[in-house]
């Protein structure tokens, strides 16, 4: 009995391992003549519940299901969306949320800019960095401003824009 049980899981755990496969694939963000790259996982889900604005996002196989603030929903366009509906994930190296979309919906309008660092406000909201073209400020995204606690002024980054021009990544240049 616990030799059959046993086959049962290898099997559920092949399975798993194969729907996990084809459900997250890896997404590169990088351009010509940038040195780093980051690595972005994408994942389908399926929205679970919707409450007091937070859109509760169901991962198939076992992986945890994330959420996805009023704010960030409504501005990736998620403001209407309703239970059952797919939803196409995006999550970074360190398996934190940088963008979503409505499953099916065209995903354009990323960009990716090179800079030194000379602002970042204390609540990393907001930065500026210095480009060839001057000066330029940008919204930072709530989950990506965390990682600017790592990077003091006159670092030089690479920051991943989404459609509104808002930092939804972030990572060193060497």
């Amino acid at each position: 009995m616990c030799r059959r049980h046993w086959s049962y899981g290898i099997g559920g755990i092949l399975t798993a391992s194969a729907v996990i496969l084809f459900v997250g694939a890896p997404v590169f963000a990088d351009q010509p003549g940038q040195s780093g790259q980051s690595a972005h996982l994408g994942l389908t889900g399926v929205v679970a519940k919707i409450e007091s604005g937070v859109v509760f996002v169901r991962i198939p196989v076992g992986l945890r299901a994330r959420t996805i603030s009023p704010n960030k929903a409504d501005r990736v366009g998620l403001h209407e969306a309703k239970v059952g509906d797919p939803v196409m994930l995006w999550v970074d190296e360190g398996n934190v949320l940088v963008d979503a979309h409505k499953a099916g919906s065209p995903v354009a309008g990323h960009r990716i800019i090179a800079g030194s660092l000379q602002y970042s406000d204390q609540y990393w909201s907001e930065i500026k960095l210095s480009t060839p073209e001057g000066i330029e400020r940008f919204d930072v995204d709530a989950l990506a401003g965390s990682k600017l606690s790592v990077f003091q002024e006159g670092a030089r980054v690479s920051v991943e824009l989404d459609e509104d021009n808002i930092v939804i990544d972030i990572h060193g240049i060497r």
